[in-house]
């Protein structure tokens, strides 16, 4: 036996510790010992050693047990903080969590055409790290949600075409001299919003699934075996530049050679299919200001989008209510087209359907697309609804930091503190 041996084994029973009071929440000794197979002795040192560095603490005592009631343990959330963040044209929208995953901090700043976006978000994660009690390199990890190609190790933005005032930031060292902080990184939203689904949403029970996210644009999130896809390069799931054919307008909205997956599926393609079906379907006009500035300019076009958006879910919404059942099978046949080019290539357990227009659709929507993904030879992929509620792309990049920072708190142990 190497002399290295010994720790190793210390290191793996604290882990085995660590990990069980996060799935299972504060546990007796007792019942530590029972589920980890560690001796009495063995038990009580290793919670020992993880007390004495702060990584687990006693949680009051078992209720309703005969005799003198035992102390239960649980983690120390106080050992790790995370931040998570999304970034949308109109807010930067921050979190900081505990290593629980208890948020203990937050912050929202609206940041409708913004001209320092690196400031912004050092002054916003900031004030949500002061919130909680910190300074943001006391942070273990922040994660930045943001609508663009992001390359696959998270540390260059590649497109941004949702914020234009992102547009001349492509990496993260700015960033991280103003937050004094190395450990940032930044990831897609849609594949944030997955993170969550996998987590606790309608996924949570799939091995592999794809979440189809249908809102002021299209993309897709990617999970094989509960691990996030980013493809080679950061680009898997951006499907709105495939090139398909128009099951409605064949060869007057694409001609005859096709075209992106994003011109039938866009928030402003959903309203000229409505229109095309006799719906009133206009966006909410936005105000000219009469700036000429890039940042101007971008903050209108952004507004402009996030209005198309808003417009294309209201009349989903409607035709859902009055039975516009004509404009709800285009568009299912439209999102069939899509949802069959992702389920032909990677064959997923499940396809969750989520963003603003698929909630907008609801279950009638859900259902006219899987019975259009039925009537082909593909296998009979279920289609549920996306169910994670609230800022699904802000929880997703807490889950995402929580995940990165735990495998390094439950690896090194005590050892690592």
């Amino acid at each position: 036996m190497s002399s290295g041996s010994p720790r190793v084994l210390r290191t793996l029973n604290e882990r085995a510790t660590l990990e069980l009071l996060l799935r299972s929440g504060p546990l007796t000794r007792g019942e530590l010992e029972s589920l980890t197979g560690l001796s009495k002795a063995s038990a009580a040192e290793v919670l020992r050693r993880l007390e004495a560095a702060r990584l687990v603490k006693k949680g009051g005592r078992k209720p309703g047990s005969a005799g003198p009631a035992a102390h239960m343990w649980a983690l120390d959330g106080s050992c790790c903080h995370v931040a998570g963040v999304d970034v949308t044209p109109d807010a930067l929208d921050v979190a900081v969590a505990d290593l629980t995953g208890q948020v203990v901090g937050e912050h929202r700043m609206a940041t409708p055409g913004i001209h320092d976006p690196i400031g912004s978000l050092a002054a916003a994660v900031g004030e949500a790290a002061r919130a909680a009690g910190l300074r943001t390199g006391d942070l273990d990890q922040v994660v930045i949600g943001m609508p663009g190609v992001v390359d696959v190790v998270g540390d260059r933005l590649d497109s941004v075409i949702q914020l234009p005032s992102w547009e001349h930031v492509h990496d993260l060292a700015p960033l991280r001299a103003r937050l004094g902080n190395d450990r940032v990184r930044m990831e897609n939203d849609v594949n944030l919003v997955a993170v969550e689904e996998m987590v606790k949403g309608a996924a949570r029970e799939a091995e592999s699934f794809a979440l189809f996210w249908l809102g002021q644009g299209i993309g897709a999130g990617v999970v094989l075996k509960g691990a996030l896809w980013r493809g080679a390069t950061g680009r898997g799931g951006e499907i709105g530049s495939i090139v398909v054919p128009d099951p409605v307008e064949r060869g007057r909205v694409l001609g005859p050679e096709g075209g992106s997956l994003d011109s039938i599926l866009g928030a402003e393609a959903v309203l000229r299919l409505a229109r095309a079906h006799g719906l009133a379907a206009d966006a909410t006009p936005i105000a000219e200001t009469g700036t000429e500035t890039g940042a101007g300019r971008g903050a209108m076009a952004a507004s402009t989008a996030d209005s198309t958006a808003r417009a294309a879910a209201d009349v989903l919404r409607e035709a859902v209510a009055d039975g516009h059942t004509a404009f709800l099978e285009s568009l299912a046949a439209r999102m069939a087209v899509g949802v069959i080019a992702v389920v032909g290539v990677i064959d997923p357990d499940l396809v969750v359907l989520g963003g603003s227009l698929c909630a907008a659709g609801g279950e009638e929507l859900r259902r006219m697309v899987a019975v259009r993904l039925a009537a082909t030879s593909l296998a009979r992929t279920p289609l549920a609804l996306s169910t994670v509620s609230g800022n699904a792309v802000r929880a997703g990049a807490v889950e995402f930091a929580l995940d990165i920072a735990r495998e390094q708190v439950f690896k090194a142990g005590t050892a690592g503190r």
